[in-house]
């Protein structure tokens, strides 16, 4: 006989099936924003410094560096491009056309350096890329607890255009780019005992109902407050 709980968390998970998948993590792709905006903190959850929209056929020279999708991308405007985020992250990625090699590092909560991500290439440029080389490389950093990303390329800025990137919340349970019914029923069951209890999104040594709670909240549509 399944314990009392099951019925409440069953209850939780109904309900949230009944409500729109939501895609929290989905790609950015910069669109909708005008051309020479400059980029803080219009996307929710993440603030961007040193980041302008660039625009094809105005300020983004599409030839030598096409968008990944649509006609937006982001790039580093008079330095490195800083993104903090609301939430910690386990996983952040984008992709990249560049004109000089890439350093991309993931910072934990003090600032202090989880990980280190580098380009392929010292140029990716789809007419003057080095030999090899192809535009809009996937560049990804993956780590528990990342606040914030800093990427490099020119000092002065200038030298890359990121597009498509993806943020990966401790509450995407499954890490599939989307936080939804999936990953409170993957919760739920780690709770239960039926899974092994590998994410304990709130880090206080368990998963329970406070994580089941945190990622419900996110699969809503809210923010994933994990820490």
């Amino acid at each position: 006989m399944r314990a009392p709980g099951w019925l409440f968390y069953s209850g939780l998970l109904l309900g949230l099936g009944a409500s729109p998948v939501f895609g929290q993590n989905a790609p950015l792709g910069f669109e909708g924003l005008a051309d020479s905006t400059n980029l803080t903190t219009q996307i929710p959850g993440a603030s961007f410094t040193n980041a302008i929209v660039v625009s094809s056929g105005i300020t983004l020279n599409e030839f030598e560096s096409p968008p990944h999708s649509g006609s937006n991308t982001a790039s580093d405007n008079t330095g490195p491009i800083t993104v903090a985020f609301a939430s910690p992250l386990s996983s952040f990625s984008g992709y990249f056309t560049y004109t000089t090699g890439l350093t991309m590092q993931a910072l934990g909560a003090s600032n202090n350096l989880l990980t280190t991500a580098n380009s392929l290439y010292s140029n990716n440029e789809f007419l003057s890329g080095v030999s090899g080389s192809h535009s809009n490389e996937l560049i990804q950093v993956k780590a528990a607890g990342i606040y914030k990303v800093v990427i490099t390329g020119s000092p002065q800025g200038n030298s890359f255009d990121l597009d498509d990137a993806t943020l990966i919340t401790l509450c995407d349970v499954n890490q599939d780019g989307y936080t939804n019914v999936i990953d409170a029923q993957t919760i739920v069951n780690q709770a239960l005992g039926i899974g092994s209890p590998a994410n304990d999104v709130n880090a206080d040594g368990k998963v329970n109902v406070v994580d089941i709670q945190i990622v419900i909240d996110a699969a809503l549509g809210g923010a994933c407050s994990a820490t």
